[in-house]
């Protein structure tokens, strides 16, 4: 079972993606919540993000994301890795996504 830290790390990494000058352009109006649900370990955890600038990761449940993660933190790590594409995740009945269809193209570009 992986550490809060853990989680935490893993999160930072999509900042760094977000925010980078490669994606920030596709990013900068953005105003919206992104929660995930960890399955393997039943815990939520959501991020903000403001004016495309993602907040800190905080633990907990948010009444209505405007996106919504379910996933494994085995996936999920694997995910912010690049070890596996999202699309992969997807087909196979390992990630399921709540989110308007712009945002998850956006968010796919991310990789």
């Amino acid at each position: 079972m992986p550490t809060d830290e853990e989680i935490v790390a893993e999160m930072k990494k999509f900042f760094v993606k977000m925010t980078s000058e490669k994606f920030a352009r596709h990013f900068k109006t953005w105003n919206k919540t992104m929660q995930y649900h960890f399955t393997d370990i039943d815990e939520y955890w959501y991020i903000k993000v403001i004016d495309g600038q993602p907040q800190e990761p905080v633990k907990g449940k948010v009444e209505k994301p405007e996106i919504s993660y379910q996933m494994s933190t085995t996936d999920y790590f694997a995910l912010m890795r690049d070890e596996v594409k999202g699309l992969k995740l997807y087909n196979q009945g390992k990630l399921k996504i709540k989110a308007a269809m712009p945002d998850i193209i956006k968010l796919q570009k991310l990789g």
